[in-house]
């Protein structure tokens, strides 16, 4: 009865984490809109995360101590890696497909698989490996068939998915720290690093409509999802919550389409849903692993 009970608690939360997933993937369409106001990519990240972040600050201010529990390598480092992903991702949208953008920004769990030997000390099964040359091949016909859109624009995108990647790391590091702290942390931490960018490579001139789009950017696109999200991982677990927001690399070059009639190039109809399956196995196998111990805690609960 309690493992069913819980069950039941978890569907509330996979709906806010779809409904997280669709105004997430707004940002596709709301960054191309941006790129025709000439407005920099430095300036929507900039603007983005700032707004953002003054936002979460109020929720998060009176647990900011929490940071103190943690070597302050993981906060610096979260904030940096937070950036580089988010500049990327907002330069990778305008150069290239929202498709592609999206697409190789969820090549993260490529440098996860990487990475985590190395600063996390947690080293990842043959089998893992296996699943991710899936994805690895999925990169590789998205790179081959790039001369459509451009190599810069794929390279950057790449760029996002490392950046992704060590966040991800990061967030681990982080574990310990309420997540509404985190967040806070690195919007506002990324928004300040990219002021002195927004002045020298950008603009802080908006017209109306730039400001507009800007304003629907940062609280509808990437406010409200992460309040959503912080919210659904308390009641469903991390491994299912990661393969509901892959759900954002399909919507997003659907809102594209439909808002801006970008069309998404054979390459990335090939090479897209192999990326999708290697990140989707990985995660899938990650999941596995911790089986046996949650049925001993099930086994537990029944006695």
């Amino acid at each position: 009865m309690a493992i069913g009970h819980a069950q039941a608690r978890q569907w509330p939360g996979v709906v806010a984490l779809v409904i997280c997933c669709a105004l997430w993937s707004l940002n596709g369409p709301l960054i191309k809109l941006l790129n025709e106001q000439h407005v920099p990519g430095v300036t929507v990240a900039c603007f983005r995360s700032l707004i953002g972040g003054l936002v979460f600050l109020p929720f998060a201010w009176g647990q900011r101590g929490q940071l103190r529990r943690v070597p302050a390598a993981w906060p610096i480092g979260s904030v940096v890696m937070f950036t580089v992903m988010t500049v990327s991702f907002v330069i990778s949208t305008m150069m290239t497909t929202a498709a592609n953008a999206i697409i190789l920004q969820n090549t993260s769990a490529i440098w996860v698989f990487l990475l985590a030997p190395l600063l996390l000390k947690e080293k990842p099964g043959r089998v893992e490996g296996l699943v991710l040359l899936v994805a690895m091949a999925g990169i590789a016909v998205i790179f081959l068939g790039g001369r459509e859109t451009g190599l810069t624009g794929l390279v950057i995108a790449l760029i996002s998915g490392f950046g992704y990647g060590a966040l991800i790391i990061m967030l681990r590091g982080l574990r310990s720290v309420n997540a509404l702290v985190v967040t806070a942390m690195n919007s506002l931490g990324s928004g300040l690093l990219l002021i002195v960018p927004t002045l020298i490579w950008g603009t802080v001139l908006l017209s109306p409509r730039g400001w507009a789009l800007t304003l629907t950017l940062s609280l509808v696109q990437f406010t409200l999802p992460y309040m959503l999200f912080s919210w659904g991982l308390q009641r469903v677990e991390a491994h299912r919550a990661a393969l509901i927001v892959l759900l954002e690399t399909v919507l997003n070059p659907i809102w594209t389409f439909l808002l801006v009639g970008e069309r998404v190039g054979t390459p990335t109809l090939i090479g897209g849903p192999l990326i999708l399956l290697g990140v989707a196995g990985w995660l899938l196998l990650s999941a596995r692993q911790r089986s046996p111990a949650r049925r001993r805690q099930a086994d537990c609960i029944n006695a």
